[in-house]
């Protein structure tokens, strides 16, 4: 017997997104959404059938090159007695789960903004598995952790949102464009990013609509 083929995500800097092999695509509800062998994802924001490609990019363009003014890469260590979060803004998206999901520990109205000692390594833990962006990672005596997806290879369509992609999917592109980790990252697919393909929270400024 053959094994499964990888799914793909292939584009250029002016395509949309082709994604190939994939078996699950979700709307934001986790309703599931019909797929091809080969199916096209818009990314310049403006399809009328989103999450599907309309050719509404041939009339309005897509630049995906990234810009000189996005969130530097950066990672940065939040020590605690028992655990270390590890936060790198350049890739987040603005998800809000942290936020939502452990206020006592991830709080932007406090500096520094994340206190590993608020909690327990196990809820801190939970909670940064929830990060769809591979922006949050932690460690605890010394070993990093940043995979924690353990289910098949997904599509899901954040509410107003990026394209959340789970379970090593591979991503080709034209710039190299290379995701924090295969088992979980975001795509744009607002047109408004600066940090593109990859989602940066622009579309909260923008306030995309994704029907």
């Amino acid at each position: 017997m053959s094994e499964r083929k990888k799914p793909l995500i292939v584009f250029t800097k002016y395509s949309p997104y082709f994604v190939v092999d994939m078996e699950k695509l979700e709307d934001s509800k986790g309703n599931e959404l019909p797929l091809k062998p080969v199916t096209a994802l818009c990314r310049c924001g403006h399809s009328m059938g989103k999450p599907y490609c309309d050719g509404t990019h041939s009339r309005y363009g897509i630049d995906g090159s990234k810009s000189e003014e996005r969130v530097p890469y950066k990672w940065k260590d939040y020590w605690g007695e028992k655990i270390t979060v590890h936060y790198n803004a350049g890739v987040c998206s603005h998800d809000g789960s942290c936020v939502k999901g452990l206020s006592s520990v991830f709080n932007i109205n406090k500096r520094p903004w994340i206190n590993p000692d608020k909690a327990s390594p196990e809820e801190i833990i939970e909670v940064i598995k929830r990060c769809p962006s591979g922006a949050l990672a932690y460690s605890i005596d010394g070993v990093r952790y940043s995979d924690f997806y353990n289910g098949e290879p997904k599509i899901k369509m954040a509410r107003k949102g990026p394209l959340e992609i789970y379970g090593g999917v591979i991503l080709k592109d034209d710039e190299g464009s290379v995701p924090e980790t295969l088992d979980h990252y975001t795509l744009c697919r607002c047109g408004h990013s600066k940090n593109k393909p990859f989602c940066d929270g622009n579309h909260l400024r923008n306030k995309f609509i994704d029907a």
